[in-house]
Formats: structure tokens, C-alpha cells, sequence
């Protein structure tokens, strides 16, 4: 099939590099010249393990292609999957500029047949949307011009793998023509038995938003049930432990920390209980979600302020700035916000990420990054790690703890042994847990 790409961000790039993959002709469209230049030379604009290698494959066997001309990229095409973003207004809204704009290039370019995919996440309704502006744009031809919704549900650091092994493919249409088109584009991954769900369009647009809700609203729950295991004296990994069990909660999203960001959840919480408020229903329980969140992030800080009674003049090191590890995305990521709340308060915050370090100094250049955790730690009245980075549960503690000015360790991702930091000698404060013989700092 001959498919079109229109944004090149995370999910837009993972989804060219992919169908090109799985033996798809592809172009990658952005309005971003810079960016198209930058794959054009072969090189992916961020970090996201698998990316490179496969477009270094889809370059080299002539499957894959980038420009930023429409005319150039859409003529021809069997499918034009809209990947553009869709960004939180101050409302909480999500800001659909974005998807009008790549529609009106779209159907200007439009010479014969092809479904225009919504894979970006928008609002239930935005289908309609997207057909009205077509027949605006190109009346002549808007009866060969089908819209369909197939929502991803990718997770940054695996988004290769969820893409070329899913649980699941959404597809929603409501043309017989537009299913056929999506159901051969797939067909390489559903021939090794990869379901495929097909829906109404409208259906397919509220179930993304309603999964992220869902998984944010999990990772909130076990955050809030933390929050009483330390005023009981209860065991939150054992909590929640006794809650995997059960086969109706499962025990995926139910490690308690400083909370979820990225770029998905946030926005889409916030975005989906725009979406209930403007089908006139009441939703409180999301905006309790991301309150519940926010607070995740202040426990934490006022873990550091207890342990060091003052932050001023205190030097708090930062270990893991993405939002989750194999990443570089900083978006709406705990550890800025951590790091933002510490320096109002007069503490200097240094910081290592593995991956993150560049994006993370664009946003907040105030910290004092370093190139190794250690050299990081140097002086630091606490550490905290706030990203569970492989690289991080292989620490040697001892030689941290000698760089160390205090020895308090806030353990924002609940990944080290109480009873084995406590014997180090360090003051450990975790998430949720009881720690063996603590004391202050």
C-alpha cells in the first residue's frame, strides 16, 4: 500500500518507519523543514530505542521518504494517517489547529481515492470535523475522500514493539471501503493473529481517551493509597501486590512514585473531561485523577524538605528526568516539576538522565546538569531518583553515598530494598513503605 504520514513527531515517525517496515511505501509529510532534513540525512529527531535502525532500513530499501511539500507526498496515496499534535489549551481542551491545517493541505493534494486517518488523539466528534472541511475544501471530489480513526496506544521507550506486536489494532469507520483500506494495510501484523477491532469512528475516538483516563486513573489510585500506607504503617508494594492478584485489577500501573507525565496522559485526562463537559456530563472523577497526581509530586517534595529541615543553600540531585525510561521526552515530566518546586524554594538541583539531559536543559536551564550520576550526587545533601532507568537499579551505593554531603536518599520510584539502604547507612524515604531503623537526617 502507498501511505502517507503527516506529522513526524513520536508517534508520527514510529508509524512511518513501521509500515515501511512491515513493506508499506511510505512519506512522512511535516511542515517542520528542519526536521525533514534532519531524516532525510538519516538521523531520527529523538530518542526512542528501535527508531534508528529501522529507519536506517526504511531509507536504504527505498521504502521510506520525507518531505515537507504536500502536493509532493499526497497525490497517489492509498491512506493519509494524520499523526499532527494535538496540545492542551489553557481550557484543558485539546488544541485541533493542528488537524484542521493538515486536513486542508490534505484535500487540496487530494487526486483520487483515500481514507484520511485520525491517529492523532482528538476528541470524540473530530471526524465530522475533519469531512465537513473537506467538503469546504474540495466539494468536486469529497465523495472519493473516506475518514476513519485508528487511535495508537504506544508507551514511549516500547513504542516499536507495541506498534509491530499490539494487543490490539482500533479501527473506526463508518465506509465499507475505508475498513477494506486499513484492514490490508494491517494485514501483515493481523495474518500472525493481532486482532483487529473495528468500530463506528465515534466509538474509536472516545475509547483512546477512555484507556489513558483509565491507566492514569490506576497509577492516581495506588499514589492516593500510598499517601495511608505511610499513615498506617502499611506496605504499599505488599498493597499492591495483594491487588495484582485479583484478575479484574491486574497488576500493571499499580507501582506507587511521583506520579505519571508524558506527553499522553495529563493532556488526555484533562482533555476527555473537556470532552464529558461538552456532552453536557459531569465527570469529576478526572479532574480528581490529575489533582491526585499533582499531589504525588509534593509528597515527594516534602519528603526532601523534612529530611533537610531548610532548602536553602541545600543541593538536591535529581537522578532521571524523562518522564519514564527509555525516553528523552521531558513533557509534563515529574522530575521538572520536582525540580521547579525545589528551586523556589532557594535549593540548588543538579541532575543525570541517561537520554534526557538535552531536552530537559531546554526546559528548565536552571539546573546543573551533569554527564554521570555520581558527579551529580557530589555534594548533594539527598539524592532522589525520579526515573527507574535499568542504569539506576545498577548504582554501585556504596561509592554514591561517598560523594554524598548527607546521606538521605529519596527513592521516588520505590526501587531499591529498605532494609538493604538502611544498612548502607543512608537515610532512605521511599513511596509508600515503612523503612527499617529510619532517621533523620
Amino acid at each position: 500500500m502507498r501511505i502517507a504520514v503527516v506529522g513526524t513527531g513520536h508517534v508520527g515517525l514510529i508509524s512511518c518507519v513501521t509500515f515501511a517496515h512491515i513493506g508499506h511505501e511510505v512519506v512522512g509529510i511535516d511542515a517542520n523543514g528542519a526536521k525533514i532534513e534532519t531524516l532525510r540525512a538519516g538521523r531520527s529527531p529523538f530518542f526512542e530505542p528501535g527508531v534508528q535502525e529501522l529507519l536506517d532500513e526504511g531509507i536504504a530499501n527505498g521504502r521510506l521518504r520525507f518531505t515537507s511539500d504536500y502536493s509532493e507526498g499526497i497525490p497517489g496515496v492509498d491512506a493519509a494517517f494524520i499523526c499532527v499534535g494535538t496540545p492542551p489549551r489553557a481550557s484543558g481542551e485539546a488544541s485541533l489547529v493542528a488537524v484542521e491545517r493538515a486536513t486542508r493541505e490534505m484535500a487540496a493534494c487530494v487526486n483520487g481515492p483515500i481514507v484520511l486517518v485520525e491517529k492523532s488523539t482528538v476528541p470524540a466528534g473530530t471526524h465530522d470535523r475533519v469531512t465537513r472541511t473537506v467538503a469546504h475544501e474540495r466539494p468536486e471530489i469529497a465523495d472519493q475522500i473516506r475518514v476513519a480513526s485508528n487511535p495508537e496506544f504506544l508507551r514511549e521507550g516500547r513504542a516499536v514493539q507495541d506498534t509491530l506486536t499490539p494487543e490490539r489494532i482500533l479501527v473506526g469507520a463508518d465506509d465499507p471501503s475505508a475498513f477494506e483500506t486499513l484492514r490490508r494495510i494491517y494485514e501483515p501484523l493481523t495474518s500472525k493473529g493481532i486482532p483487529l477491532i473495528e468500530t463506528d469512528i465515534a466509538t474509536a475516538e472516545i475509547s483512546k481517551h477512555a484507556c489513558n483516563a483509565f491507566l492514569s486513573m490506576k497509577i492516581s489510585f495506588i499514589n492516593a493509597v500510598a499517601r495511608m500506607c505511610e499513615r498506617s504503617g502499611a506496605d504499599i508494594g505488599s498493597v499492591a501486590e495483594v491487588m495484582g492478584t485479583d484478575s479484574r485489577i491486574g497488576s500493571s500501573f499499580l507501582g506507587a512514585g511521583i506520579g505519571y507525565g508524558g506527553f499522553c496522559f495529563p493532556k488526555d485526562v484533562d482533555a476527555f473531561e473537556r470532552v464529558a463537559h461538552s456532552l453536557s456530563y459531569s465527570f469529576p472523577l478526572l479532574r480528581e485523577i490529575a489533582r491526585i497526581n499533582d499531589e504525588a509530586i509534593e509528597a515527594a517534595f516534602l519528603k526532601i524538605r523534612d529530611a533537610l529541615w531548610n532548602l536553602d543553600d541545600k543541593r538536591v540531585c535529581l537522578l532521571g528526568l524523562a518522564f519514564k525510561p527509555n525516553t528523552d521526552d521531558v513533557r509534563f515530566a515529574p522530575a521538572l516539576a520536582l525540580a521547579d518546586r525545589l528551586l523556589g524554594e532557594g535549593a540548588t538541583v543538579s541532575a543525570f538522565d541517561p537520554a534526557a539531559v538535552e531536552e530537559a536543559r531546554r526546559e528548565q536551564p536552571r539546573i546543573e546538569y551533569a554527564d554521570d550520576p555520581y558527579a551529580a550526587a557530589t555534594d548533594a545533601h539527598v539524592v532522589v531518583l525520579c526515573t527507574e532507568w535499568a542504569e539506576f537499579k545498577e548504582l554501585d551505593l556504596d561509592k554514591l553515598k561517598s560523594v554524598m554531603r548527607y546521606p538521605v536518599f529519596v527513592d521516588g520510584r520505590n526501587v531499591f530494598d529498605p532494609g538493604d539502604m538502611t544498612r548502607r547507612g543512608f537515610t532512605y524515604l521511599s513511596m509508600g513503605r515503612p523503612t527499617p531503623g529510619a532517621r533523620g537526617a
